[in-house]
């Protein structure tokens, strides 16, 4: 599907946002943001309702305008059900996220004058993929996902894994077709891929995946994200100087997020301080890199339906104190030993995702991107990853054992 065949069916929107940014796309505002060195922050909306979502967004511009700080997108968690054809949504509504019923609904994410909305969690890789994208793209979100869920993600409800392949690779197409406009493709990486990846070369070969898939075979631009299991700070700067590389530079990131590990239900006071080393290293990273990210501003419990926006603005604040130590920082991060050990992790991490190719290479067209991506998910990538895991001394271990040896 082309461009010009889309614009007879419907228009890229653009949000208020983008219209008063100055910019024309969000991605273009990362950009141009990265080059200078200049920070972008994002937050996560847990609202059960639109007019709950209306009503944060309204008190969330006023705070920012009357402390002078800058808050440049959000997230939204959406209802289980939209992930599921049309048809079967009131069956399993579940009524604690967002449930879109018009085009009008999803054309409130775009209201805010000044914060970009994001999309992940069942969208792209979902049953309803291509619906959900459109309407996203209608109301001016462009950077959606989350495409790792395909792989790592099943909706028992839903059994016809071939239309959810097709509805995935249509709205990868259509995504595609605005590349020009601005659109990237969120992967979450921990996400999916976070139970079964025991060292960072096995998550880089998912990257590289996912990325031959998306980019090479489809043609759209992937917006790699990373932070939800990454407890060690060297870890977090080793990973994301791998993704500049396998993205030869002209990575965009959509956001790294602050990780799950440190949080302690009983005394959440003290998660400041695990919430200040994320602020710190990711900061530290994207003034390194240069790669877009978003830095996340967290509320110290976490994602909740019952984070203010005076919780969302108060950690925005820490973040805005701890920018001027920044160029300070950097100065005794040793870089050369970060991007020797991403080149060691990019080597295990090329040879798994060229183990996975030649494992299907005899059976389908690992150039046809719905046999290729079919394939792996019936196979799954349990099965791919205890078959064909990286093996030797070199290995990275990923902290996800640790999130869930803590139960959290």
């Amino acid at each position: 599907m082309t461009h010009q065949e889309n614009e007879s069916l419907f228009s890229l929107g653009k949000t208020q946002a983008i219209k008063c940014s100055g910019f024309s796309s969000e991605k273009e505002l990362k950009i141009n943001r990265a080059k200078q060195k200049s920070f972008t922050y994002h937050c996560h909306l847990c609202c059960p309702t639109l007019k709950e979502l209306q009503t944060q967004l309204k008190e969330l511009e006023i705070q920012l305008q009357e402390k002078q700080l800058h808050l440049d997108r959000f997230g939204v968690s959406i209802d289980y059900a939209m992930a599921l054809p049309k048809d079967m949504r009131s069956i399993y509504r579940q009524g604690d996220a967002l449930y879109f019923s018009s085009q009008q609904d999803w054309n409130i994410l775009g209201a805010s004058h000044c914060i970009q909305p994001h999309l992940g969690d069942n969208m792209i890789g979902s049953p309803a993929s291509l619906e959900n994208t459109q309407a996203a793209l209608q109301a001016g979100v462009t950077t959606i996902g989350n495409i790792s869920q395909y792989f790592g993600w099943d909706y028992p409800e839903y059994s016809d894994l071939e239309a959810r392949t097709e509805h995935t690779v249509e709205a990868i197409k259509l995504m595609a077709s605005f590349k020009e406009s601005g659109t990237l493709i969120h992967s979450n990486l921990d996400d999916g891929y976070g139970p079964v990846a025991d060292d960072l070369g096995m998550l880089i070969g998912y990257a590289l995946l996912e990325q031959y898939i998306v980019e090479d075979l489809l043609h759209a631009s992937l917006a790699h994200s990373y932070g939800d299991m990454f407890h060690s700070p060297f870890k977090r700067l080793v990973f994301l100087s791998a993704l500049k590389k396998i993205h030869h530079g002209n990575l965009v990131g959509s956001m790294v997020f602050t990780n799950k590990l440190g949080r302690c239900q009983q005394n959440v006071e003290r998660n400041t301080a695990h919430l200040s080393q994320c602020l710190l290293t990711d900061m530290a990273g994207q003034y390194i890199y240069e790669t877009g990210h978003a830095i996340t501003v967290m509320e110290n419990h976490g994602l909740t339906i019952h984070t203010t926006p005076d919780e969302i603005v108060r950690t925005l604040e820490y973040a805005k104190e701890l920018e001027s130590y920044i160029p300070e920082l950097v100065k005794t991060i040793n870089t050369d030993l970060i991007d020797h050990t991403a080149d060691q992790i990019i080597k295990n991490g090329t040879w798994f995702f060229e183990q996975i190719l030649s494992y299907f290479e005899k059976s389908v067209d690992i150039t046809d991107p719905y046999a290729l991506m079919l394939a792996i998910k019936r196979t799954g990538i349990q099965t791919l990853s205890h078959t064909l895991a990286p093996e030797g001394t070199d290995t990275i271990t990923t902290d996800y054992k640790l999130y869930h040896e803590r139960g959290i």
